[in-house]
Parts: C-alpha cells; sequence; structure tokens
C-alpha cells in the first residue's frame, strides 16, 4: 500500500474542522486525522472538507485508504459489530432480480431502469410508478446493488468482485445503458463499468415522462453530486423555471456507514437541517437523504416524486421493501 501521506500538503488552516461536525467534535484537522485509525469508521465521507479545502485534501480519501488497512490487517474482515446486516445482504446483493431486463429495443440490446437500494427502501410507491411508465416506454428495470458501501468499508477485493458480477449480469442480459436513479450509484459505477450510465432526469425529459417542476426550491444536495453538480445541474437543464436554495449541507447521517460509530452526531445533523428548514418544505433527490430526513418529521420531498406526482407519505418497512421486489415481475 502507498505510504505517502494524503495529507501532507495540509497547512493546518481549519477549514476542514470548522465545516465538519466530525472532525470538530475530535478537534482535529485531516492532518490529525490521518494519523487516527481508531476514528476510521467514524468519518461519515461526505466530502465537505475537500470543498472547503484550499489544498484539494480528501478526508473520503483518509477514512478509505485506514479503513482498506484495518481491513487487511483484520484479514479481510471489517473489525467490530453494526456492519453484519449489510455485509449480509450487500456483498452478493441477496434481493437482486434481473426478471424484468425488457425486450431489446436496438440491435439486440437493451436500455434499463437502475433503481439502487434505497430508492425501494423508501419511496416504494415512486418506485412502482417509475417502473411502470418506463414500461410503458419499452424500458425494464433491475434490482442490484452497485456495491459502494461494500467499497466504503475497506472491502477491496469484495467490492471488486461485485463489479466484475454486475458486468457480466449486464453482459448476459445484453444491457448496454443503465439509467440510473441514485446519485451515489451514479458516481460510484459511471467510472467503473464499462456500459453507459445516465442520470434518470436525463431520460425522463427524453422520454417526456412526467411534470415538469418550477418555482422556489429549498434543497438539501446529496453527498456525492456536491462537488461536480453533474445530477443537479441535469435536474436544472430539464426544469429551466426552478428557484434553488441550498441549506448548509454536510451529510443526512447515513454517509460512510458513519452511524455505527457516531449516532449520536448522525442525529445531530438531521436536527440541524431541520431547525435550518424551519418548517419549510425541503427537497432533494437522493432516496436515501429523504428517508433519513423523513425520520425526523422533517417535511421532505424528493424531485422525483414531485415529477412522477407521486404520494410518499406513508410510513414503510425500509428491509421489507427491498425483499419485495426480489420477487418483483
Amino acid at each position: 500500500m502507498d505510504t505517502k501521506k494524503i495529507s501532507q500538503n495540509c497547512i493546518h488552516c481549519g477549514l476542514c474542522t470548522k465545516n465538519c461536525s466530525f472532525l470538530r467534535k475530535y478537534e482535529i484537522d485531516l492532518a490529525e486525522f490521518e494519523n487516527r485509525d481508531d476514528l476510521a469508521y467514524n468519518c461519515f465521507m461526505c466530502g465537505k472538507c475537500k470543498i472547503v479545502c484550499p489544498q484539494n485534501i480528501d478526508g473520503r480519501n483518509i477514512a478509505r485508504n485506514m479503513r482498506k488497512k484495518i481491513v487487511e490487517e483484520n484479514k479481510g474482515k471489517v473489525p467490530g459489530k453494526g456492519y453484519g446486516g449489510l455485509l449480509l445482504e450487500k456483498r452478493d446483493y441477496i434481493f437482486k432480480n434481473y426478471k424484468n431486463v425488457g425486450i431489446s429495443v436496438k440491435k439486440n440490446k437493451k436500455s434499463v431502469l437502475f433503481t439502487g437500494c434505497n430508492f425501494l427502501s423508501y419511496m416504494p410507491n415512486t418506485a412502482n410508478e417509475l417502473i411502470d411508465k418506463m414500461k410503458e416506454k419499452g424500458i425494464g428495470v433491475v434490482f442490484d446493488c452497485c456495491g459502494k458501501p461494500i467499497y466504503e468499508l475497506g472491502l477491496d477485493r469484495d467490492s471488486k468482485e461485485i463489479i466484475a458480477r454486475l458486468e457480466k449480469r449486464f453482459g448476459d442480459n445484453n444491457i448496454d445503458e443503465l439509467i440510473v436513479v441514485c446519485p451515489n450509484c451514479y458516481y460510484y459505477l459511471k467510472d467503473r463499468i464499462s456500459i453507459k450510465v445516465v442520470d434518470i432526469y436525463t431520460k425522463l425529459k427524453e422520454l417526456d415522462i412526467g411534470k415538469e417542476i418550477n418555482g422556489d426550491i429549498l434543497l438539501f444536495r446529496p453527498c456525492p453530486d456536491r462537488e461536480k453538480e453533474i445530477i443537479l445541474n441535469n435536474i436544472k437543464n430539464c426544469h429551466k423555471n426552478l428557484n434553488i436554495v441550498c441549506v448548509d449541507e454536510q451529510c443526512c447521517g447515513a454517509g460512510g456507514c458513519a452511524g455505527v460509530k457516531e449516532g449520536q452526531l448522525a442525529k445531530y445533523m438531521k436536527k440541524d437541517i431541520k431547525n435550518q428548514a424551519r418548517g419549510k418544505s425541503l427537497t432533494t433527490y437522493c432516496s436515501t437523504c429523504f428517508g433519513f430526513l423523513k425520520s425526523e418529521d422533517i417535511n421532505v420531498k424528493h424531485f422525483l416524486t414531485t415529477i412522477l406526482d407521486v404520494d410518499e407519505k406513508s410510513k414503510t418497512n425500509s428491509l421489507l421493501n427491498r425483499m419485495k421486489y426480489k420477487f418483483y415481475k
């Protein structure tokens, strides 16, 4: 493993600490964090530090490197308790379903909807409506996990095996385009798989599905899209009359599997967002953020529920929802 310090150019300006509740809690900056293996699994890996760092240092890479090292030293296992359910489900996604890939639409190739896990978990009504709309256009759906949570835990070999299995499944089913709903899946997969990856908003516009939204939006941007804003810009291009104001985000509390170690800090993050919203409706475009913020009784909407005009207010059982799609026909 490369022993070169990611934080070697740190100038100790304190901006990372000022903008990260995790670093503030332990009174450290990124350079000090890199020497704290004991905190490897406490980082939410939201990327806020990289956005504000004048030296472009990325705390996500620091955390990932430490986690990878710990896993290697622990004979390929994640140490500690709290990750068993995630590993059991997502190492080789137990609810995967490739029975609905649809018919070939061009030269024996297929474009399919890739929902990811938590879109099904927290937004089943929206998922069902979207799947039905896609079916009307001859587009099928696959239910699988991209593997990002496994990668973030430092399980390199497992995450590479997941990508290899995905590639084989896509190839076996003649899939050459993934229409991705989840921002995490989009950024994680787009440079790791050989087929085309397109975001759902671009495809909805192309297929003329859903209504155009406009007006004032108080927005919580999901972590993976904050630096490049590829998906947000695509949303803006599809919905020209939006006036977007962003809350001061760090994380919804779900990032980096850090809630296992930092449960109280995760709760603080949600409460901070709730205080910023001050009773106003908050919009996001990440289903995990939607589910986590909704659990804090925040009046939160997802762009897709608005575009597709779906009611997603009822309480749901996230595990049961994912499980149901294993048997979807």
